[in-house]
């Protein structure tokens, strides 16, 4: 409750007052502004909230998410992917296809190593996601599971720490054959990122590695990390994957 005195008292109440009905204001506008955000970047959205604001008819209209994995606008037939290899041997690697973060240190599905996630090419489903130790395993159950990957399949890989201590020519040629040409001489301590397919023709353009040039490395032993991301062709196999897509306006690489 207001209480006050006369005089010059009640002068400085009304100036407070002003600046009090100013601050609810500024309140009340940053308040509909997020309500606004949040709508814009939900994939579905009630007319109910157009009932508040003036008029609707409650039904469900669908609205498509504005970015996934950080890439903006890929079209209607290919999927949106992002990866990123991990920071020398402390931060882990993360792999995002269409929205879903598929591995990362957070989910707690990575290693040391190489870290694998396959999906299929018509609906992007996740089939499995593997990781293996490339510093103290064995080359034997990468090769089986590289071997048993049928057509169609896309391949999502990424780097953690060391990925090339145990690799072997049958490793490299196996990724060779889905699209990767950078494994051919991926050597210790390299970060290395890389989306395939099955089938699909050509190398594919979805790759990057950094070198480990200790004059040049950023994390003493290590170098940088890699990174891609992008738009991905559904059913891939039998296709040029170096075919050039529309333009897209993707977001710039987030830091981890």
């Amino acid at each position: 409750m207001w209480t006050f005195r006369k005089g010059k008292h009640k002068r400085g109440l009304i100036e407070e007052m002003r600046k009090t009905g100013i601050l609810h204001l500024w309140m009340v506008l940053v308040t509909v502004s997020s309500i606004w955000t949040l709508v814009s970047f939900m994939p579905t959205i009630r007319t109910g909230l157009g009932d508040l604001f003036g008029g609707g008819t409650g039904q469900t209209i669908m609205k498509p998410l504005h970015f996934k994995c950080g890439v903006k606008a890929c079209p209607d037939d290919h999927f949106a992917f992002q990866i990123k290899s991990g920071i020398a041997n402390i931060l882990g690697p993360r792999i995002c296809f269409e929205g879903r973060m598929l591995m990362s240190g957070v989910a707690n599905n990575i290693m040391r190593g190489i870290n694998i996630a396959l999906l299929k090419g018509d609906t992007g489903e996740l089939i499995k996601i593997a990781a293996f130790d490339m510093y103290a395993g064995k080359p034997k159950p990468v090769v089986e599971f590289l071997q048993e990957i049928k057509p169609n399949t896309i391949i999502l890989v990424a780097s953690y720490d060391e990925p090339a201590a145990i690799m072997t020519r049958e490793i490299r040629d196996l990724f060779f054959k889905l699209g990767s040409n950078e494994i051919l001489e991926l050597a210790s301590r390299e970060s290395w990122v890389f989306a395939g397919a099955s089938g699909a023709v050509g190398k594919s353009p979805y790759e990057q590695v950094v070198k480990n040039i200790a004059s040049k490395n950023k994390y003493e032993r290590w170098p940088d990390t890699a990174y891609v991301e992008g738009c991905f062709p559904k059913n891939p196999s039998g296709k040029d994957l170096n075919m050039k897509l529309p333009t897209t306006q993707n977001s710039p690489p987030v830091k981890l």
